[in-house]
């Protein structure tokens, strides 16, 4: 079973979706949008959806996979072609 977190939203949105970890998967304007995403999972039992709505999404995957594309991105612009 998988788990979902509604916390408080980032970027002007009001929630976010994160998963059990707290780790961000994404931003959602109402209670129903995040419920409608996950429809046919909750109705089959494969999620439940958990509000802490008190907590902000932890955002250290995201952040940690920003570098490492830009690092990757980098290395590629800094190759001359021959």
């Amino acid at each position: 079973m998988t788990i979902i977190k509604v916390r408080r939203g980032i970027n002007g949105f009001r929630y976010s979706a994160c998963d059990e970890n707290g780790y961000f998967i994404g931003n959602f304007m109402k209670l129903a949008d995040v419920r409608q995403h996950w429809k046919l999972e909750i109705k089959w039992g494969q999620v439940v959806l958990i509000r802490e709505l008190d907590n902000q999404p932890d955002m250290a995957k995201i952040e940690a996979t920003k570098k490492a594309i830009e690092h990757i991105l980098k290395s590629y612009a800094g190759r001359k072609k021959k």
